[in-house]
């Protein structure tokens, strides 16, 4: 379906612009929130007769959404629910818990696509949530979901100020690899020290006590060796046979 924007739109367009939507999108949400008018020669000609009363009246949104932007932009809002041990919470909050509290403490009417909240919020904890107040005007809110009020208190302090428990993780981690790296000096220089011990307790002998180097034998050598010892028993063995002279 094409459309007539009669006020900005963020990612649709600017007042007077011709666009295409989806027709259940305009059925459903654009028409009947007088944001936009169907696409033809006559309501073209209305809008052409009325320009400047809808400039006028966008200008007025526009100053408005600028004050409501001012006073909610770091607001901190404390939500109580009950939660398991785990932080898990028993049920949820959604957009409508979030604007509910927004008009409690500021009496700022939003509407739920307003709030930029992407899933609901099913844990114990701090959580930094978007508001579209205005086309391209967004500013950021702390929703603080706790148990009790003290706890909440703990929670936001502990979200604002993360970077000094860091530090002492990180001086916590120097410290460690410190120590481990005085403990491997430590055993480097003991090895080093047994090792001098050793070669101490098992001194090199002279060089006349030197062991000499045996000669492997061939299999030829072995052969001659073997035949000569043959030759020797022979003649041994001869001598003992021999008679005794008269």
């Amino acid at each position: 379906m094409e459309v007539i924007l009669i006020e900005n739109i963020e990612k649709l367009g600017k007042i007077g612009d011709v666009v295409k939507v989806k027709d259940g999108y305009a059925r459903n949400y654009l028409i009947p929130k007088k944001k936009v008018l169907r696409a033809s020669k006559e309501n073209l000609k209305v809008f052409e007769e009325k320009k400047s009363v809808i400039e006028s009246e966008e200008r007025k949104r526009k100053e408005k959404a600028e004050d409501i932007a001012k006073k909610i932009k770091g607001l901190e809002i404390l939500i109580i629910r009950n939660a398991a041990e785990n932080g898990q919470l028993y049920g949820s909050v959604t957009s409508k818990d979030i604007i509910k509290e927004i008009k409690l403490l500021n009496e700022i009417d939003l509407l739920n696509e307003q709030i930029n909240l992407k899933k609901t919020i099913k844990a114990i904890g701090v959580y930094e949530v978007e508001i579209s107040v205005y086309t391209d005007l967004k500013v950021k809110i702390l929703v603080n979901v706790a148990k009790t009020k003290e706890l909440g208190i703990e929670q936001i302090k502990d979200f604002k100020s993360p970077k000094k428990t860091k530090k002492i993780e990180k001086k916590e981690v120097v410290s460690d690899k410190k120590d481990d790296i005085e403990e491997k000096s430590e055993l480097n220089t003991k090895d080093l020290i047994s090792e001098i011990e050793k070669k101490d307790q098992i001194k090199p002998k002279k060089e006349g006590e030197a062991k000499k180097p045996v000669k492997k034998t061939s299999k030829i050598e072995k052969k001659e060796i073997d035949t000569k010892q043959s030759k020797t028993k022979e003649i041994k063995s001869k001598s003992k046979t021999k008679p005794k002279k008269k």
